[in-house]
């Protein structure tokens, strides 16, 4: 059976590339637009991984991800964060909410993927 990341962007272009990359991959995959709409998506299809951008439109991806590990039903599910605009505030903000990984935008493909593997393998 094949994984299931959902991914979270309110980029169109992007969200539609990077799901037909990660379906290149082997994965099954899951659109949420919105934080609120990512944590209910969470609970809902209980995804293997979450790949999450910082900058959504309601909540940032910091905040969704911290509604996402307070919940029971939720908290294993690595989430993979990634932002056009890092700083040393917004990685540790990542950390703190519990993100496994914040990659910084623009990021390759084979890291992306690589970063993907390292985490819904283990």
């Amino acid at each position: 059976m094949a994984k299931r990341i959902l991914l979270v962007d309110d980029s169109d272009d992007l969200r539609s590339f990077l799901i037909i990359m990660l379906q290149s991959y082997g994965y099954e995959t899951i659109e949420a637009i919105t934080g609120k709409e990512a944590s209910e998506k969470a609970i809902s299809e209980k995804p293997d991984l979450i790949l999450m951008d910082i900058g959504l439109p309601d909540i940032t991806g910091v905040d969704a991800a911290k509604t996402i590990k307070e919940n029971p039903i939720t908290a294993n599910i690595p989430i993979i964060a990634y932002t056009a605009f890092p700083s040393r505030k917004w990685k540790q903000a990542t950390l703190n909410a519990g993100i496994v990984k914040c990659l910084e935008k623009p990021f390759s493909l084979e890291i992306l993927k690589e970063t993907i593997e390292k985490f819904i393998l283990s």
